[in-house]
């Protein structure tokens, strides 16, 4: 494979797409490969994660009804993960590692070192997206967050769902709104003092209970001078699909999955899974699993903390068996039976909206109008629409 000079990858990550310049021959090697890995008939992979997952803790301060770490529970017992065996798993993957999310079951701010772990990542260009509810004591803590947007963080994303309390802790249980604003008014003036680089996006997951506040999210994440909007939809995942009536907004449009006409009983489709082929998740104590759906403990690949790391263990026997097992034989394990990508999608998908709201209200506007028109045209109608324009467009010799 020819290497170019300029060695550019991409990655696109929460509907956001990150970029690096001139990245090491062998990142950028594995990058090539790994987007698109191939499936060997040994079940080994040639190539190494470019993108995984870590969860600084499994601690969380909030309730939330459909969340293993909040009104479900878990087995799996609760601990930070501590930033020399956060340094080990940098250290062993260095020379493969873009991108990180770290979140997994729990909220990160909760973990006192969060800001020393993203700052070693940075040092070594690989770019680290965080989620926190807003809630917990570090938020709100000006010192630490301090640290964080100091520490080379990539994406911030605050998660409120509502305009009104009561609205709100429908969902997130223990949660304080007015709180959690007054937290985020600060975060973006320290963010402004500082010159800090990070992304700061408000996020709405859109549910039943907030389905018409959409546009009033949209004009609060304006005014309090966030750099994005992100509407995302609700995944209820670990409940029983049954229970999907409860949760899902009435607009079929807000919703993440189709349904069968007239019920809230998702419409399946046949997928084969490669994710376990190319990422992985880490769990606060070292538990190695193929994706964020395992919350628990009772599959695994190994441990990265004492099984000698996660190159080491990428190509072991015992991943090795857990890809065969996926591929060959996935409806008997609980968590693949009821991943999201068992079923058919919306035409919203994940993202209803991503928004970027530092781009001028013009701009703003016509991306609003593109995704309305996505969103609610018939596709045969968009895509007359569409060839049409294109038509016009190579006919007047337009080149945009």
């Amino acid at each position: 494979m020819n290497i170019p000079s300029s060695r550019r990858a991409t990655y696109t990550n929460n509907d956001i797409t990150y970029t690096w310049d001139n990245v090491s021959e062998i990142k950028y090697y594995n990058w090539m490969k790994m987007t698109s890995p191939e499936k060997r008939e040994d079940f080994t992979v040639d190539g190494f994660p470019f993108f995984i997952q870590i969860e600084p803790t499994n601690y969380c301060n909030l309730k939330c009804p459909i969340c293993p770490a909040g009104g479900l529970g878990f087995k799996r017992s609760k601990r930070h993960m501590n930033l020399g065996e956060f340094k080990s798993i940098i250290d062993d993957m260095e020379d493969y590692l873009l991108f990180i999310t770290l979140w997994d079951w729990g909220e990160p701010l909760l973990n006192p070192e969060l800001p020393e772990m993203i700052s070693y990542a940075a040092e070594r260009d690989i770019k680290t997206v965080v989620s926190t509810n807003c809630n917990c004591m570090h938020f709100h803590d000006e010192a630490y967050m301090e640290r964080l947007l100091r520490s080379g963080l990539s994406t911030l994303i605050l998660a409120v769902d509502s305009l009104h309390q009561d609205s709100y802790e429908m969902y997130r249980k223990k949660g304080d709104l007015a709180g959690a604003l007054a937290g985020i008014k600060r975060v973006i003036s320290l963010k402004k003092k500082l010159d800090s680089e990070t992304l700061l996006i408000l996020r709405m997951v859109v549910m039943r209970q907030n389905e018409h506040q959409i546009a009033a999210m949209r004009r609060l994440a304006r005014n309090l001078g966030v750099d994005r909007f992100s509407l995302k939809t609700v995944n209820p995942l670990y409940i029983a699909e049954s229970s999907d009536k409860d949760i899902v907004p009435k607009n079929p449009r807000y919703r993440r999955y189709q349904y069968k006409e007239g019920t809230f009983e998702r419409l399946r489709k046949e997928y084969t899974c490669d994710i376990v082929w190319r990422q992985c998740t880490i769990h606060s104590n070292g538990n190695i699993v193929p994706c964020c759906w395992f919350y628990d403990e009772d599959h695994k690949a190994g441990n990265v903390l004492s099984n000698g790391g996660l190159k080491r263990l990428w190509n072991s026997q015992s991943y090795r068996d857990f890809r065969r097992k996926i591929l060959l034989d996935k409806e008997s394990i609980s968590y693949c039976k009821t991943c999201t990508f068992n079923y058919k999608f919306s035409r919203a998908g994940w993202f209803l909206q991503t928004l970027d709201l530092t781009q001028s209200r013009k701009d703003q506007y016509t991306y609003l109008l593109k995704r309305y028109v996505e969103l609610n045209m018939y596709p045969n109608l968009l895509k007359e629409i569409i060839r049409t324009r294109d038509k016009v467009k190579s006919f007047l010799g337009c080149n945009k």
